[in-house]
């Protein structure tokens, strides 16, 4: 058995001393530093929080402006839209309601507002939205017959997808709207690049379209 007085006692007794002597010199910062832990703690609760809130706000929102839609209120739905677009930037249901916002334009044959729409969300989009936005500015470019943009578009959505089967899709698709702006060589490597995975689900079209493209005259 140890003795009351014993070096271990006595040392573990120093230890607590020393603490406790530790705390009292630094007291002020400890403190400090308990109220900044407790205010990080509960800014990101709060923030989380807002977060969610905004969220299920922006649902809100933008099913109230489906709904408009529905109706056959093409006017307002446009207004409601583009609301939600403004004011819930960065949500999920802010992203939807770009998507749906340049769908309207486009049945309107608005094809530059719908762009536009698109645009202003592409930096804040969520991850798993990117590509569908990339996607219909392209659709949108392309009814303007600027093919070269529109390819430009399926290569932001094919780099931001994470489905390897879309992403040869979108490859292909720009690849197509390369040719159609001219731009032969670009749309030969992009061809060659799919043609290699032969496997892959746009191998065969590419072969064909590498054939076709190197029967093609060059004109001079």
């Amino acid at each position: 058995m140890t003795s009351p007085t014993s070096p271990t006692r006595t040392r573990y007794g120093a230890d607590e001393q020393s603490l406790s002597d530790w705390f009292m010199l630094h007291q002020r910062e400890v403190t400090w530093g308990a109220v900044i832990l407790a205010a990080i703690v509960g800014g990101f609760w709060f923030y989380e929080r807002s977060q969610s809130i905004k969220a299920q706000r922006a649902e809100t929102a933008y099913f109230q402006a489906r709904q408009s839609a529905a109706a056959g209120n093409l006017p307002k739905a446009v207004s409601d839209l583009d609301k939600v677009v403004n004011r819930y930037e960065g949500t999920r249901a802010g992203a939807q309601a770009a998507l749906s916002l340049a769908l309207a334009y486009y049945d309107q044959n608005k094809f530059k507002e719908g762009i536009a729409a698109l645009k202003k969300v592409e930096s804040k989009t969520p991850e798993d939205f990117r590509a569908s936005v990339h996607v219909l500015e392209a659709a949108g470019y392309e009814q303007l017959k600027d093919f070269g943009s529109a390819a430009e578009q399926y290569k932001l959505a094919a780099q931001v997808t994470r489905f390897p089967a879309d992403k040869a899709q979108y490859q292909a698709s720009a690849a197509r709207s390369y040719t159609e702006a001219g731009k032969v060589a670009e749309a030969k490597a992009i061809w060659t690049e799919l043609a290699k995975d032969e496997t892959g689900p746009m191998a065969a079209e590419a072969r064909v379209r590498l054939g076709e493209l190197e029967a093609t005259p060059v004109k001079i």
